[in-house]
């Protein structure tokens, strides 16, 4: 399972709104900014919020572990770049072989495309889900 830490922004009877949180750096600066991070943050967006299934009672602004099915990523990319592309050129191969000619290749194709448009926006995949509260207390090398 993919895990990633997201901090609640807001609460709903179907789920919670999170936002990822993204780390400070990758720890060899010790958080002062390397040139590596400031790169990052040139090309960095706008956060952007998702809806998450959870059954723990949170509030906002508290931080918490989420998760995504195994395989649920690479079904998704499939199913939204794959199925198209896969359709686009079945399309295009099918009307080639009735009709010869460009026309028929790009009409066959746009046809395709647009099935495997269709089909691909059709269905719903599964949410992530809220595992676990984020453990707060950190423990420090060498202390308990």
């Amino acid at each position: 399972m993919l895990e990633q830490t997201a901090e609640v922004t807001k609460t709903a009877s179907d789920g919670v709104w999170v936002q990822a949180v993204e780390p400070s750096g990758c720890g060899t600066c010790g958080g002062q900014g390397c040139s590596t991070r400031r790169i990052a943050e040139l090309f960095q967006r706008k956060p952007r919020q998702f809806q998450v299934d959870c059954d723990l009672s949170l509030s906002p602004g508290d931080r918490v572990v989420v998760g995504i099915a195994d395989g649920s990523v690479l079904k998704s990319a499939l199913r939204a770049y794959g199925l198209p592309l896969g359709l686009m050129l079945a399309g295009a191969l099918l009307a080639q072989a009735v009709q010869p000619g460009d026309v028929s290749a790009l009409m066959g194709l746009l046809l395709g495309g647009g099935l495997g448009w269709a089909i691909g926006r059709g269905g719903r995949a599964p949410r992530p889900v809220v595992l676990r509260r984020e453990d707060v207390h950190v423990m420090k090398k060498g202390k308990s």
